[in-house]
């Protein structure tokens, strides 16, 4: 009986190697966004935060990722931390005030607008909160009224 070696027997598909780099997986994700490839966006991302806690790029990728996904609590919850680590940047605002537009609470989207617009640096910055200040004008008659109880929920206060 003939033995065969380790370098003869045939080798499966080498194991993807372990990424400890938190900004080479938050460039990963993005590009697993911008492919449309959600899951695997939201697998690389949760991944990055993990390794970098205080990466506000990262939670706002991974809100937008989770946003994708559909899966609208755990977006909220990526896009509030990156809001409370860049209180005064532009993009975690207006992906906020886009969530709240989606999941039909358009005071809080009102809200988040407002101070999205206040932070805008460019006039394409301001362009995208007009535009979605329009989308909400549109909707705004078709929409059914109810209590919005987003007032009673303690939110920590702004820094």
């Amino acid at each position: 009986m003939d033995r065969i070696s380790l370098s003869q027997m045939p080798m499966a598909k080498p194991p993807t190697p372990i990424v400890r780099d938190a900004e080479a997986l938050l460039r990963r994700g993005i590009e697993a966004l911008e492919r449309e490839r959600h899951e695997e966006a939201v697998v690389l991302l949760r991944q990055a935060v993990s390794l970098d806690e205080h990466s506000g790029a990262g939670y706002l990728a991974l809100g937008i990722a989770l946003m994708r996904s559909m899966r609208m609590n755990e977006a909220m919850a990526a896009l509030e931390r990156a809001v409370e680590l860049a209180p005064n940047a532009f993009f975690p605002r207006l992906r906020m005030a886009e969530l709240y537009m989606r999941v039909g609470v358009p005071v809080r989207a009102r809200e988040e607008m407002a101070r999205a617009m206040e932070l805008s640096r460019t006039p394409e910055q301001r362009q995208m909160v007009r535009a979605l200040m329009a989308v909400d004008a549109q909707r705004a008659p078709r929409r059914i009224w109810r209590p919005d109880f987003s007032r009673l929920i303690r939110r920590k206060p702004e820094k």
